[in-house]
């Protein structure tokens, strides 16, 4: 399934992964993994509650920061833009719910 909106740049999105730009966050055998400009990561589904963000209006850029949280902890942090940030947290929590 691919998504367009005039406001967003194209993103692919799959029951496993969504891509966008050189970005893509994706479920591979059980581990949360991201790659690309966002941030590389690996994070263990089982250990991942919720996922939230926020903004820091201190901060030069105003970009938003996608928090990976597990058992009270911040797991990971991704600088993701404004138009993705939204539809990347609803992605990861279905496949939290789903897991």
């Amino acid at each position: 399934m691919a998504i367009f909106t005039d406001e967003q740049a194209q993103a692919v999105v799959t029951e496993s992964s969504y891509s966008w730009k050189k970005n893509c966050v994706k479920v591979e055998d059980g581990y949360l993994k991201s790659t690309g400009m966002v941030t590389n990561t690996r994070i263990p589904i089982k250990h991942v509650d919720t996922v939230v963000y926020s903004y820091n209006p201190k901060k030069p850029a105003i970009v938003p920061v996608l928090k990976i949280i597990g058992k009270g902890t911040v797991l990971c942090e991704m600088e993701i833009s404004t138009e993705h940030i939204e539809a990347v947290q609803d992605w990861i929590l279905h496949v939290v719910d789903n897991s």
